[in-house]
């Protein structure tokens, strides 16, 4: 409990005291190093997340996660980070690091791009290096059952494209398309306006870089769209695939803001799809300040953490109800300012109130969101050791 709180504290004090940042997350390092496995490897995930926030160079000294299924997840966390915080330049070496290995993290380094600015030369030159470190990592890997990795890269150089020298970009193209063309098609399922539905893997990656094979290779591009039936109705549709898309987009804006539409933004729902009605409330909170069915929500969500029937086994500190309090207290810091503070005593548990409460003073100290962890654990980790004995 002390080393998770005091990694989050640490994220707290990173804008305001970045030196007290450092001590704090030092301190919690030489806690989680005595902690049992793994709950101590569990720990370590965080702190790295952490560290990117605070101090990227401490990540040399915090042991990376074992656990392969979490590998990217823990690499897209640590450049988000890094990002979020200002660390442009860790961000960049920390993706390069991923060269000609298989955890190469092709989702950020378009978060990394956008960053970098094209006009400074020193930025420009940077952006080069990374994409063309994407490009032959993509050439390197083989996606096997994970495509939705290959896509990352797909969507990456259908959008920056123009930035190769021409014969560079040309080569990628085709090789793009001979590797989809080649080998075995996956299903998918992916739709668009007007009806477009893919259900080949295979047809949609070239879908993504039709306005590319337009550029340099029409004949090739309309030898596609004349052999492959969900690529030729995208087509009919949109002539340049997601170029075409994009133009209509940038279009329809252009004339809503003539007209003097204004539009206040939106949220994009995630995860549970039972949580999506608790998702929508606080979504509603942050609009009108009134967070009490949120808090309802979230002591709802620790009676199941707590209750005989639902216990929750894993670390308090990664309890749902501990994510949803956290999540909470971080908007209503936001919304609310140092008012926040009176929603506090609401919190039903000590431990859960402290962690509302750091989340509460990062809100107010301007440090950005974090990504937050949960874990459900039915048994105590000694049944479940005798259960995988076979005892």
């Amino acid at each position: 409990m002390r080393s998770a709180a005091l990694l989050w504290i640490a994220r707290a004090e990173s804008v305001a005291n970045a030196t007290q940042a450092r001590t704090s997350l030092l301190e919690a390092l030489e806690i989680i190093r005595n902690l049992p496995s793994p709950n101590r490897e569990h720990h370590f995930e965080e702190a790295r997340s952490v560290a990117a926030a605070v101090d990227p160079a401490l990540l040399a000294e915090i042991p990376a996660n074992s656990f392969d299924m979490h590998e990217h997840h823990t690499t897209f966390q640590i450049v988000q980070a890094m990002l979020a915080h200002g660390h442009v330049d860790a961000a960049f070496h920390y993706v390069l690091s991923h060269e000609g290995t298989a955890s190469f993290p092709f989702s950020m380094v378009g978060n990394v791009l956008h960053q970098l600015d094209p006009k400074i030369p020193d930025s420009a030159v940077r952006r080069m290096t990374l994409l063309r470190a994407a490009v032959e990592a993509w050439r390197q890997r083989a996606f096997g059952t994970h495509p939705h990795e290959s896509d990352n890269f797909i969507r990456l150089f259908g959008h920056c494209w123009k930035e190769l020298p021409p014969e560079e970009a040309l080569q990628v193209a085709r090789a793009i398309v001979a590797r989809a063309t080649e080998e075995p098609d996956a299903g998918t399922s992916v739709d668009y306006h007007n009806e477009i539905h893919f259900s080949s893997h295979r047809q949609h990656t070239l879908f993504q870089i039709l306005h590319v094979m337009r550029h340099f290779d029409p004949a090739l591009a309309q030898s596609l769209i004349n052999s492959l039936d969900e690529l030729s109705a995208a087509a009919r549709c949109y002539p340049n695939g997601l170029q075409t898309m994009q133009e209509e987009a940038e279009a329809e804006a252009a004339r809503r803001k003539a007209e003097g539409a204004t539009c206040d933004g939106g949220f994009i729902f995630a995860g549970n799809p039972e949580d999506l009605p608790r998702q929508r409330r606080l979504m509603d909170a942050i609009r009108n300040g009134d967070f009490g069915p949120s808090i309802e929500d979230a002591i709802q969500k620790y009676s199941e953490d707590t209750s005989p029937e639902t216990a929750n086994y894993a670390p308090k500190e990664y309890w749902p109800s501990t994510g949803a309090f956290r999540t909470l207290f971080y908007q209503v810091g936001k919304r609310l300012g140092p008012d926040a503070a009176k929603l506090l005593d609401r919190v039903p548990d000590d431990d859960l109130r402290l962690f509302a409460s750091i989340e509460l003073a990062a809100a107010m100290a301007g440090v950005p969101a974090s990504s937050i962890s949960s874990r459900k654990q039915r048994y105590p980790q000694a049944l479940q050791r005798r259960e995988a004995d076979g005892s």
